[in-house]
């Protein structure tokens, strides 16, 4: 062992989990469609979306490109679980649009940053209820360690552990749900809050409930 290795607690991951840290799409053990680094991204209909709720393209907040070689291509037709994910790291009620796209691009930073290839997660809602497109459904996410194939992820904007979630969030993701778990077929019982999937508060206690709620819904 590195004698600079670090020794992390349970305690210590649940802390640092509170910021709702997504994991890298590819780790040893989980298969991919393809390791090919595609040279165009691909691009995929969300028309099933943006006819039914305030759909903010990717091309409208960022022109930086993702990193193919990090990431590994869907097959769109085969997702079957969504997760439900909070931003973590503070309180955010930003509702003007320049805010929100300077929050996405941090989160985008960051995980560049570590490598990821791209942001984590493929929807992202803000406070006052709008929907943004993060990495393009023809990637698996890469949000959830050991569990990104297949899973769509979603995080709303803010730390549900210290603040409520909008009334305008809540409806919308409810309605964001409702519209890919019947476009994707998702069967019940196949939408999570992060935390039913790995050691983390996340989605956070405030938002949380609404997750099992949801997950309970035919």
């Amino acid at each position: 062992m590195n004698p600079n290795t670090v020794k992390h607690t349970r305690r210590d991951f649940l802390r640092t989990a509170i910021c709702a840290a997504p994991a890298l799409a590819l780790w040893p053990g989980e298969s991919v469609e393809a390791l090919a680094a595609p040279t165009i991204r691909p691009s995929v209909d969300l028309d099933f979306i943006k006819t039914q709720l305030p759909l903010k393209r990717r091309a409208e907040w960022t022109h930086i490109e993702p990193r193919p070689g990090r990431l590994a291509r869907a097959r769109v037709d085969r997702y079957d679980r969504i997760t439900i994910h909070h931003e973590g790291c503070g309180v955010n009620t930003h509702t003007d649009e320049q805010r929100v796209m300077r929050n996405l691009d941090g989160i985008l930073g960051w995980h560049i940053r570590r490598d990821f290839g791209d942001i984590g997660y493929h929807f992202a809602i803000d406070y006052a209820g709008r929907v943004w497109e993060c990495r393009s459904l023809g990637y698996w996410g890469a949000h959830v360690y050991g569990h990104n194939e297949r899973n769509i992820g979603v995080v709303l904007l803010g730390n549900f552990e210290r603040q409520r979630p909008s009334d305008a969030q809540m409806e919308t993701m409810e309605h964001l749900v409702h519209v890919l778990r019947h476009h994707y077929r998702v069967r019940r019982g196949r939408i999570y809050g992060h935390v039913d999937l790995g050691p983390t508060l996340c989605p956070g206690r405030y938002l949380y409930p609404n997750v099992q709620k949801l997950n309970r819904m035919a």
